[in-house]
């Protein structure tokens, strides 16, 4: 209803100004050297809106002509900008499902239609660096780590090349480096504060990569590193004590912690420590570093028993009262201990992330590197193919 009365009060207002012309007296006369041209008023006022019209029409078609070529070019280059992102996108699809080889052919024909895309860049790197082509991948991160809205990628990009080319001393300083500058393009990235606890403890930083974990079982396993290559016996007590109040159930903290007091010469500290760590997290290894100053067979196994009484019944303390009840020639007692242990047979230490089985505790897991993964439980059993029997005809 609004739109139809302005329609009729614009029409009004078109028809009173036509009007207006239209009733407007005299003549208009042009002299054209020896012609002359006379018009009414109205007519002239005609010719002249005609005249600006056609002026404005041809006006529009100069700009138009002359916009034509820019106007084709940017044609041209948003048709490659698409062709290229669609290659780009078959060539990561590809590189998901483990074909390089196609990856690195979506890749050149991307490179061929939008060589400084930020996405033709970023997929010319990776299936570079994935080829083993380490020059031509570096290339392709440097130039998309110039790029304003994308330069992380490239900066993440390169990172991983020199992480992952081969990680001799000089490769991960410059890694180093390009982490400072990713910080830059993209501040406060958790995968830039992980890879720099990587790089870090790769370079055998262990304090500096302690300080930026925020994973406590990571914090944990580096500090238990830091403790043992700390060149103070102050700093090495800090970081044990670090370790663990980030990981209170890991055995190695109160390990580090005990050997730490050792080395300072706290040896009642040292003690307490091993008694600490039995009662939060009993380990074979905390036995044997609590009995390994006493030799005589029966002084171990009233040893154990008091190590024991700090987690009565557990079935560690158990298994240790067995061990040095046997070795002691206390039969009885050890076969008493011996049908309470049998929950702790087995144990080892496990990566939470793989389920690699490890002989002794590390920082991180040999096989998938991750960082305090380690844990003392019992390995899950290995899997098993179970045959169905085949089918039988029908009788």
């Amino acid at each position: 209803m609004l739109r139809a009365f302005g329609f009729a009060i614009v029409a009004l207002i078109v028809l009173g100004a036509v009007w207006y012309v239209a009733m407007l007296p005299g003549h208009i006369t042009i002299d054209f050297g020896s012609y002359a041209a006379t018009a009414s008023t109205p007519i002239a006022i005609l010719l002249l809106a005609i005249l600006v019209l056609i002026l404005i029409l041809f006006a529009g078609i100069i700009r138009a002509l002359l916009r034509t070529p820019a106007r084709v070019a940017a044609r041209r280059n948003l048709s490659r900008r698409n062709n290229a992102d669609a290659a780009s996108l078959r060539a990561l699809s590809a590189m998901a499902a483990g074909d390089d080889r196609t990856a690195a052919n979506h890749a050149r024909i991307a490179q061929r239609q939008a060589p400084d895309a930020p996405l033709t860049l970023y997929v010319a790197g990776e299936t570079a660096r994935r080829t083993g082509d380490h020059a031509t991948a570096d290339r392709h991160f440097a130039a998309l780590a110039r790029h304003k809205d994308a330069g992380f990628l490239g900066w993440r990009g390169l990172v991983n090349h020199r992480t992952q080319a081969g990680g001799d001393a000089a490769a991960l300083a410059e890694a180093e480096a390009q982490t400072r500058q990713a910080a830059v393009a993209y501040p406060n990235s958790v995968w830039l504060r992980d890879q720099r606890v990587q790089l870090a403890f790769n370079q055998n930083r262990y304090a500096d990569a302690a300080r930026l974990a925020t994973d406590p079982p990571a914090r944990a396993a580096l500090a238990i590193m830091a403790s043992r290559t700390a060149e103070g016996e102050r700093m090495a007590i800090d970081w044990a004590r670090e370790a663990v109040r980030a990981a209170p159930s890991l055995a190695p903290a109160h390990l580090a912690l005990y050997a730490a007091h050792e080395r300072a010469g706290h040896l009642w500290r040292a003690k307490r420590a091993l008694v600490a760590g039995w009662k939060a997290a009993p380990h074979p290894d905390l036995a044997a570093a609590y009995l390994s100053s006493i030799n005589l067979p029966l002084d171990r196994a009233r040893a154990a028993q008091k190590l024991a009484s700090a987690n009565p019944g557990h079935p560690e303390s158990e298994a240790l009262l067995a061990r040095t009840a046997k070795a002691a020639d206390l039969a009885g007692e050890a076969q008493r201990h011996e049908a309470r242990a049998m929950a702790a047979a087995g144990s080892a230490w496990v990566c939470a992330a793989c389920d690699t089985k490890h002989a002794d505790w590390q920082a991180n897991c040999r096989k998938c590197g991750t960082i305090g993964s380690l844990g003392w439980v019992k390995p899950p059993p290995d899997p098993t193919t179970v045959l169905l029997p085949s089918p039988q005809p029908a009788a």
